[in-house]
């Protein structure tokens, strides 16, 4: 894993999901097959890599990453959690701060992370309250 890709909890952690972010997490999926081509699939996952129990989605995100800038709420943000740092996702925070991580992959096969009626269904719902007309 690279190290120069993780950055250090705190405020500037905060990263959009651009089609560059998009390209570089294909990139290093790329470069990893290219590193283990046949490397056989081990059954027991207790020596890999486990995802962060704090980044976990539902939860709330931890004091230690500061306030979301305010631009950044409801919109598609690289993952911070370094187990997701080789996968196809990104997460989505709301106002009161919940995690919600999505797939990066096409949904649908029509409907890619960028797609306008992809980016207002993951707004209403990461939407603390639906009910409530801002």
């Amino acid at each position: 894993m690279e190290q120069s890709v993780l950055v250090p909890p705190g405020p500037d952690s905060f990263q959009y999901f651009t089609r560059e972010s998009l390209a570089a997490i294909e990139q290093r999926i790329a470069a990893e097959k290219a590193k283990n081509p046949k490397q056989e699939r081990k059954d027991d996952d207790e020596n890999g890599p486990k995802p962060n129990s704090d980044l976990e989605a539902g939860k709330t995100l931890p004091f230690i990453y500061g306030d979301i800038p305010p631009g950044m709420v409801s919109e598609p943000l690289e993952d911070m959690d370094p187990y997701y740092i080789n996968k196809k996702t990104f997460i989505v925070l709301n106002k009161g701060k919940a995690i919600f991580r999505f797939s990066a992959t096409s949904a649908l096969y029509i409907l890619t992370p960028f797609n306008p009626l992809r980016k207002i269904a993951i707004k209403i719902l990461v939407h603390s309250y639906p009910f409530l007309v801002v």
